[in-house]
């Protein structure tokens, strides 16, 4: 192959190389991966950000690498296409490897470093130390790897499916469209839609069913690393789809604990792969940050300037945003007044503030348990006492100002050799001594009123 490779010593424009690698007869348009190598030529020549230049060097080496491996087991590639496919392989790892400046000898390496994830702290406690983690033979988990045709996910499918080990026999196994409730697992605490998956750093992309047995061997767990046997990943989470559709993908993995750099290069698989990225949500494993996915890979992995991609501006975007929050929180507060007015109606509950706070408390309590004593309520995560008094005062009625009893002063203690009944007319000022008692012989005396002092 590698005589035959055709020698670049540039990039090729767009319709050098479609002249390079066309073949007869045979319509360009039937190889997404092809067409995905044209779209990435074009866009790097038209580039002038050396950064993101790097960026699509490095897309197209991982997608001509691809190509180069699925026209060994895809049967409707045409192999003709190999002498340009593979030159153009040569020369992109030698400039990115220039570029990332390393030599074409440990580029591998360097990708893994720049692009990858390597196992985390947690992953090699359980793998290394523990000896916990079930890992498969390269054999073992190509049962696992989902192939791609016309922008679908097909997976393969046995007797047993799902269970690890349960059929080894490779006739046995035919495609199907890919479903991930097929690899659900009570392990990610989600639906029984979401399944398990890893991504290779050659893009093959695998799900399977994920298990915590807490053994050892050959009866041990089966996790993110089980794939490839702790190998570095490109990414790693929890994936959604139904009828090959991928709709979400998360990357919640506790052994490689992917970041939001890691779902540019599984974006870039999937646009490989003919996939529409603008109907896949990508979202980290708390839940809070969200995007689709062509917005996401356009502001480089960047959750805010995805957030905000499409709108008319920065302060549009922050007011629609406040818009959204204040009329999910008011539908929210509602809820609470009605279910406190109902309460008043029934003589269940007072009007006074402290009545409103019992009610209050009691009420957090049933929310964030739920009804049936087990599921917690939508919004039970940001609801306490204060925010539900805040809600019955705006939506209801301020409640009554609270009635203080007037009480007597406290009495005045009497100082030593001081005449009682003086001292108790006379309360104690701070930084003010009490007036002397009167002398004996002049109590008949007019009373002298005490010098006030000056004003500070």
């Amino acid at each position: 192959m590698a005589t035959k490779a055709k020698v670049y010593q540039a990039t090729p424009t767009l319709e050098q190389w479609k002249k390079d690698s066309s073949v007869a007869l045979v319509r360009r348009s039937d190889d997404k991966i092809l067409t995905r190598i044209d779209t990435l030529i074009d866009e790097y020549r038209k580039c002038q950000d050396g950064y993101v230049k790097i960026q699509l060097k490095a897309d197209l080496f991982f997608t001509l690498d691809y190509w180069l491996k699925d026209v060994k087991r895809n049967t409707s590639m045409n192999k003709d296409r190999t002498p340009a496919i593979y030159g153009l392989y040569q020369f992109t790892a030698e400039t990115l490897a220039k570029s990332l400046g390393t030599t074409i000898n440990v580029l591998p390496e360097y990708l893994e470093r720049h692009f990858g994830r390597r196992l985390s702290y947690h992953g090699e406690h359980l793998d290394v130390l523990g000896r916990a983690a079930i890992y498969l033979s390269r054999a073992e988990v190509d049962k696992y790897r989902l192939t791609f045709r016309n922008g679908k996910a097909y997976m393969f499918t046995w007797p047993g499916k799902g269970v690890e080990g349960a059929e080894k026999n490779a006739g046995a196994l035919s495609l199907v469209l890919a479903d991930s409730s097929t690899a659900t697992s009570p392990v990610f605490n989600k639906s029984a839609n979401w399944g398990g998956f890893a991504m290779s750093m050659g893009r093959e992309l695998y799900m399977a069913r994920h298990h915590c047995r807490k053994g050892f061997g050959a009866e041990g767990n089966f996790y993110h690393s089980s794939y490839l046997a702790g190998e570095p990943v490109l990414c790693a989470g929890t994936i959604k789809m139904k009828n090959g559709l991928i709709a979400e993908v998360c990357n919640d993995s506790g052994h490689y604990r992917p970041d939001a750099r890691n779902f540019i290069g599984f974006l870039q698989t999937l646009q490989m792969h003919g996939v529409n990225i603008a109907s896949v949500v990508v979202g980290d494993y708390s839940g809070a940050l969200r995007a689709y996915g062509h917005q996401f890979l356009a502001a480089q992995g960047n959750w805010a300037r995805a957030a905000l991609t499409g709108q008319a501006s920065v302060f549009a975007a922050n007011d629609q945003a406040k818009a959204n929050y204040g009329g999910d929180k008011r539908h929210e507060q509602q809820i609470i007044v009605r279910m406190y007015r109902e309460a008043v109606a029934a003589g269940l509950a007072g009007e006074t503030r402290e009545e409103r706070q019992y009610f209050c408390e009691r009420l957090q309590g049933f929310i964030k348990v739920g009804a049936n004593g087990a599921r917690e309520q939508p919004f039970a995560h940001f609801v306490n006492t204060t925010w539900m008094m805040q809600a019955i005062d705006r939506f209801y009625k301020p409640a009554p100002a609270p009635v203080h009893q007037r009480l007597p002063p406290p009495p005045v203690p009497a100082r030593p050799g001081a005449n009682t009944a003086v001292a108790a007319r006379q309360p104690l000022v701070p930084g003010r001594q009490p007036p002397p008692p009167p002398k004996p012989g002049n109590q008949a005396g007019p009373r002298v009123p005490p010098r006030i002092p000056p004003r500070p």
